[in-house]
């Protein structure tokens, strides 16, 4: 496949780790074993870091054929001499013979309480479990190395007592005096000799602590184990001056005699004579303050029903945190009349600086009175008191007392087309159209006669993170009893299917390293797995990727088709960049007719393919993790205030 993607069918099942059985070590024949195309992929994390006679979790990873046999796995953990210095074998959980698409399981190994302080190279590989013990001949994927031994190098571990200082989760901070600034402070820890404190200290362009502090962890150091994510609000003096300072951080003991502890710098992290770690910037002031501009064009006119594009501008400096734009519409009285929603800028408002332009299209609604009303911008905190916040207004804008700045005016004319009607596909001619499927969430709960909570290859995971209410389901990233993050599926595989027709569902998008929501059409009848891909999003790829903003922000969605299932060529994908999808709620669509699939954004047509596909499909709506969205870690928002929120779902059969 030639996308930074993959499609969700048998390719993508939740499911393999490498257990390590803590005996003696088997190692089988170099000798290639019968022919094998599955590739071996880094571990879900490449470095792992863990104390002598702890436990550390492997998730192994591969993407997978059928295999010849069923093969063992070994694991082998190979020191700087290239010894083995532990390590095992064991059954994968799924047979390899019958192993398709992703394979991936957790694994709890044993470290030995003997194990020297160091790094470690892990390796793995298949074997057979009979004479002549021969390893099996796989492909090494992105970042795999293979040895003269057919083992397969996929990632590291490190065992001692020293975590390592990552940057602040904004490593550029900027604040006025008297203000309060906020860091996100990052580890990637190991368990600790005792209960160390951390400092701060912000330093000068002189080199001196101009103010700072120290503060105890809130998970107690001689626990810390992997991501350890926190933040600290630090109070900025009224008297510190303008500048840039430095944030350096540390460790210390809290009592005599008070050393600082060593730990190793992570990327983009320096460390001074004084065991200080530098791990970020903060800025104390600025010419002048964010001013906000009218639109590009001040005065816009549109129909009734219609949809608008604003050129949000402002002329920014760097602010203190990363707040949210909102647009409000509003009548000659300041009533809301068209609430344009708020979103993240382009640039996070901590970073942006200069003239900050960008388009935002919002649909008017087709009841709305004609007239002039004035388009109303501004800025607030995401997060509690929910506060909004003071600009400056540029060349004719004007500020009302709710700190809403006057940017320009909104014409709107009488409806030129009905409104779309709820009998049918939004923007549809409803007299085409019967309905079949009507999924409203007005119920208590999940309607089992036309839910399941699982894809039928996975049990459904007995942490509960999704529930219907208010007329939506709800479904959140959530770590289960293990401490695992775990994929949730939404469908009606054996309770409704549908060839052809029109399918539509209103969501909101959650946000997050490591996000993967999903509304989707699939078959398993056969063997063959079609699969239509309606909307598939990635939040946690970040703003190289093309899929989300720096605030992991999901802002691109991705429609495909598969005709013959995952594991063979698509017969096409489009990526459609948007607005942030998690900041409101939008509608996705897919035509599907006997010869072509056009796939719709509320209500807007942004792709066809011509592809015949015939099988009965049911609907799908999932929350995974992974792909092109990353691995969730510390930093993902877990609980019902992150959710995919869906509204409705809805299939109608043509007429």
């Amino acid at each position: 496949m030639h996308f930074p993607i993959r499609s969700r069918g048998m390719r993508h099942l939740s499911g393999i780790v490498v257990a390590i059985i803590a005996a003696a070590l088997l190692v089988p024949s170099p000798a290639a074993a019968a022919a094998s195309t599955s590739t071996a992929l880094t571990l879900g994390t490449p470095s792992l870091s863990a104390r002598p006679g702890e436990n550390v979790t492997l998730r192994m990873r591969f993407d997978a054929v059928p295999m010849s046999e069923d093969y063992r796995v070994f694991v082998h953990f190979v020191n700087s001499n290239g010894a083995i210095a532990f390590g095992g074998d064991h059954y994968s959980p799924q047979a390899p013979t019958t192993w398709n698409g992703s394979v991936s399981y957790d694994q709890t190994v044993a470290i030995p309480s003997t194990a020297a302080d160091g790094q470690y190279t892990i390796r793995v590989g298949l074997f057979q479990d009979h004479s002549p013990w021969d390893r099996a001949t796989l492909l090494p994927g992105d970042g795999v190395t293979v040895d003269d031994e057919l083992r397969y190098i996929v990632g590291t571990l490190t065992i001692g007592s020293t975590p390592r200082v990552l940057t602040l989760g904004t490593q550029a901070l900027s604040g006025q005096a008297g203000q309060n600034v906020t860091l996100r402070m990052r580890f990637d820890a190991v368990p600790m000799s005792e209960d160390y404190r951390v400092f701060v200290h912000f330093v000068n362009s002189n080199g001196a602590i101009a103010f700072g502090g120290d503060h105890y962890s809130p998970q107690a150091p001689t626990t810390w184990n992997g991501s350890v994510s926190y933040d600290q609000t630090v109070a900025i003096p009224s008297t510190a001056a303008d500048g840039q300072y430095t944030i350096r951080v540390g460790l210390f003991q809290d009592h005599s005699p008070w050393d600082r502890a060593t730990l190793l710098p992570g990327d983009g992290v320096t460390v001074d004579d004084e065991l200080r770690y530098i791990v970020g910037t903060l800025t104390i002031g600025a010419v002048g303050a964010t001013r906000v501009l009218t639109l590009g064009t001040p005065s816009l006119s549109v129909q009734a029903g219609q949809a608008v594009t604003m050129r949000i501008r402002f002329d920014a400096v760097p602010m203190a945190e990363d707040y949210l734009v909102f647009i409000h519409v509003v009548d000659t009285s300041g009533a809301i009349v068209l609430n344009g929603g708020y979103h993240s800028p382009p640039t996070g408002t901590s970073a942006w600086s200069g003239l900050v332009s960008y388009d935002r299209t919002v649909t008017v609604p087709s009841t709305l009175s004609a007239g002039k009303y004035d388009i109303r911008v501004g800025l607030f905190q995401d997060h509690s008191p929910w506060d909004r916040v003071a600009l400056q207004a540029g060349s004719g804008v004007s500020v009302d007392s709710g700190l809403r700045y006057l940017v320009g005016t909104l014409t709107v004319g009488g409806a030129t087309t009905p409104p779309p009607t709820t009998s049918g596909p939004y923007g549809q001619n409803a007299a085409n159209y019967r309905a079949t499927f009507t999924e409203e969430f007005t119920s208590g709960g999940v309607d089992t006669s036309l839910w399941n909570d699982h894809i039928w290859y996975e049990n459904s995971n007995s942490t509960i993170n999704y529930k219907v209410t208010n007329g939506a389901l709800k479904i959140w990233p959530q770590r289960d009893a293990s401490g695992n993050f775990f994929n949730r599926t939404i469908d009606t595989d054996g309770k409704y299917y549908q060839t052809y027709g029109f399918f539509e569902m209103e969501a909101k998008l959650p946000v997050g390293k490591g996000a993967w929501p999903a509304f989707w059409l699939l078959n398993h009848d056969g063997d063959t797995r079609p699969e239509i891909d309606i909307m598939e999003a990635y939040s946690g790829g970040g703003p190289t990727s093309g899929w989300s903003d720096s605030n992991l922000h999901p802002t691109t969605f991705a429609a495909t088709v598969w005709p013959t299932g995952a594991a063979n060529p698509s017969a096409g994908q489009q990526k459609l960049a948007t607005s942030d999808l998690s900041a409101a709620f939008h509608k996705y669509g897919l035509k599907w007719e006997p010869n072509r699939l056009t796939f719709y954004f509320d209500g807007q047509q942004f792709y066809t393919v011509n592809v015949s596909m015939s099988n009965r499909m049911y609907i799908l709506l999932d929350l995974w993790f992974g792909s092109a969205s990353g691995q969730p870690d510390g930093t993902t928002p877990t609980g019902e205030s992150n959710s995919y929120i869906v509204n409705y779902v809805k299939a109608w059969q043509f007429q």
